[in-house]
Formats: C-alpha cells, structure tokens, sequence
C-alpha cells in the first residue's frame, strides 16, 4: 500500500517484508523449541520487482510499475537462508508485563502500530525505554510518527488500572477470628508516583500500607469490602473497579475484571 503520492518509502517496504520474514521465522522457532519436524525450509528467496524510484526530499520513494512500463526499473532482491541454531539464537519474545496494555490499546491505529514494530518496538515497555533513552525526537525519527501523537500513547499508557483486588487473610487489618477484616491487595499498573496514591472506597479514605508500582497493600474498614474503590496517583489520574468481596467471616477469593 503506497502513500497518496503513489510513493512508498524503500525503507518502509523492506521493513514492511522483514516483519512478515521475522513472524515466519518465530513461528518456525516455536516449532524447533517444541521439537516438531521442520516440514520445510526455504533455501533462497530472490525477488525482482518492476518499480519508478523516485526521490522527495531525502526520502528514496518507489512505487508499482504497471503492465507495459517500459520506463521502469528493476529492484532487485536477495535473501538468504537461516538456520534453525541461529533463529534460536537470534530470536527473542518481547518480554511483556501481564497488567500492560498493548500497543494497540494506547496508539488506537494499526497503521501506527506496525510503524512502531517496523522498528522494533512490540511493547510499551520499549516504547518507554527508547523515550527515555532518545528523547521525543529520536522516538519521532524511528518511528517516522508526530511527536503529538506519540506523546499522546504514552500518556495513556502512563493512566493508573485496578486488574484485580486480592483479599490477604495472613495479616487482617481489624479485629480477629471471625470478625476480622482482610488487608487488601490492590494489583494493577501505574499505581504509584513520585508521591503515595490515595484510595477511596465510596468516598471514604481507605488506608494506605504499603504503595508500589503495580500493587498497593490498604487497610479497608469492616464496612468497606464492597463499592467502588478508587486509587488517586500523584499524576492527578485516578483509577476505578468495582469491588464486591465476601462479608467477614465468609472465604472470600480473588475479584478480577476491569470495573
């Protein structure tokens, strides 16, 4: 798909043909791993393609010769083969948190998400890291994506979630035996800032123990095991989940799902 100038990058292309190269060669990795047969191999691959280059800028451009162009070139190319040692080598999963959202959730375009992973970038982990390492700009060049709107994903991805609330019977914070009330558990994502998060239960301040980035430990009254339970971060952002546990005296599990 070109763009409206009926250009493409050659750079996008060939990024374009080695990230569909790339899913071939970890679903082939998979195999190996789980010891299956290699059912097949692709020794070589040439492609010739009939292409107009032309130049924008500093930007190489081509774009599709049609039937009888006998004004167009020929874009010649060669890939080679690999081995299954070097895919296991050379391959490896991008490591992700289970409580973090995709890179799909934060751009909302699959146009922008295939530029991010054309360089690299699967997660927003690495999203962040390369911000952090490179800065706004360098994020722009590599991604070839409006500073505005990267800025804008990572904010998202920056907003405070409530995964899920896990009662801790081990240390109750009210009472004893029967009566006693749990500690809670509350895991998710951007939890905590610079400062400690606030956490309210229907409006009323809930406790706070112990506050890291994806989970907080609060000190819930006897009549605060059910409502809404709301965690404020020092970012200004807040995050809601519906919470309905069992009464005290009564087993109560683990509430997941987004409220």
């Amino acid at each position: 798909m070109t763009d409206r100038d009926g250009g493409l990058p050659v750079e996008q292309f060939i990024q374009a043909l080695t990230s569909q190269l790339d899913r071939v060669q970890s679903t082939m990795a998979m195999k190996a791993r789980a010891g299956l047969p290699m059912t097949f191999a692709v020794k070589d691959l040439s492609l010739d393609l009939r292409t107009h280059v032309d130049m924008a800028g500093s930007v190489v451009r081509i774009r599709p010769a049609g039937p009888g162009d006998a004004d167009a070139s020929i874009l010649h190319l060669q890939l080679t083969t690999i081995t299954a040692p070097m895919i296991q080598e050379n391959t490896r999963a991008p490591a992700a948190d289970p409580d973090e959202p995709s890179l799909q959730d934060v751009l909302g375009d699959e146009e922008d998400q295939r530029r991010l992973e054309w360089a690299g970038v699967h997660t927003v982990s690495q999203l962040r890291d390369l911000e952090r390492e490179g800065g706004e700009q360098a994020l722009q060049r590599v991604s070839q994506l409006p500073v505005a709107r990267l800025r804008a994903a990572l904010a998202r991805a920056a907003e405070p979630y409530v995964s899920r609330v896990v009662p801790d019977w081990r240390e109750t914070g009210n009472g004893s035996g029967g009566d006693a009330t749990p500690l809670l558990r509350v895991r998710g994502r951007n939890l905590r800032s610079e400062s400690m998060p606030r956490v309210r239960i229907d409006g009323a301040a809930v406790p706070v123990i112990m506050a890291e980035e994806d989970e907080l430990l609060v000190r819930p009254a006897a009549e605060q095991l059910g409502g809404t339970l709301v965690v404020e971060t020092g970012t200004g952002r807040a995050a809601a989940f519906a919470l309905a546990l069992a009464v005290p005296g009564e087993p109560a599990g683990e509430q997941a799902g987004a409220p």
